[in-house]
């Protein structure tokens, strides 16, 4: 029978030496959503109702009790205040964990570069990384988390795209027997853990080389073996 399609949205992090331990799900239709919560129903009162008055508060109480809204999804969009309050506290988290392991980590780095880190962001408007007083940018500012400048609509240039592309094609192998959104989840998030370490510092090996092309030929799409 003919399907409808689905979307969902995905979130993760990866450096050369670690990797975020699963995907996170963003964007679902109710995951930012809470209902308001309805008053109670009126009750009767014996001794001092008059005729008609239970039923006139029952008609007010109908009135003004909450409605089930209708939550529209929100497709490929993020707000910024959802990006401040459920993705950017995971990386800033993980950033701030990575400088603190810097000197088991980065032992091979000059002792002046070992805890200089660079958080990379797609520039997506959400990010706020255009704007110093956006929320995101107070908010890496106050956990002292530093951002890599780049050219926005960047892809080629974003290392996690490579990573994103393995697991992606080993998920549409198995669409077919997948039949909701929770299996797609699943798979997807089985294979973000079949990723190798190697495989991430493969592809962060090849950004010198991405960067010459790039500027090279800007008009042309960067395409490797490995992505």
């Amino acid at each position: 029978p003919e399907r409808t399609a689905n979307v969902v949205h995905f979130a993760a992090w990866i450096n050369y030496y670690t990797m975020a331990d699963e995907l996170l799900f963003y964007n679902d239709e109710y995951d930012d959503h809470k209902p308001a919560k309805p008053p109670p129903k009126p009750r009767r009162r014996p001794a001092t109702d008059q005729p008609g008055d239970y039923e006139a508060r029952v008609r007010e109480w109908e009135a003004s009790k909450a409605r089930i809204p209708v939550v529209l999804k929100p497709r490929n969009s993020m707000r910024v205040s959802y990006y401040v309050e459920k993705i950017l506290p995971v990386y800033c988290a993980a950033y701030s964990h990575l400088v603190a392991q810097s000197d088991v980590l980065r032992a091979e780095v000059p002792v002046q570069q070992q805890y200089t880190w660079y958080l990379q962001e797609d520039n997506d408007p959400s990010h706020g990384t255009r704007n110093c007083n956006s929320l995101p940018a107070v908010y890496r500012h106050e956990c002292g988390v530093k951002v890599l400048s780049h050219p926005a609509n960047s892809p080629d240039l974003n290392p996690i795209e490579g990573i994103w592309n393995i697991i992606k094609e080993r998920v549409k192998r198995q669409l077919y027997t997948i039949n909701t959104i929770t299996e797609l989840k699943a798979a997807l998030q089985h294979e973000w853990k079949q990723v190798g370490q190697e495989m991430v510092q493969e592809r962060i090996n090849e950004i010198p080389y991405r960067c010459r092309q790039v500027f090279q030929h800007p008009s042309v799409r960067c395409k490797t073996a490995l992505w």
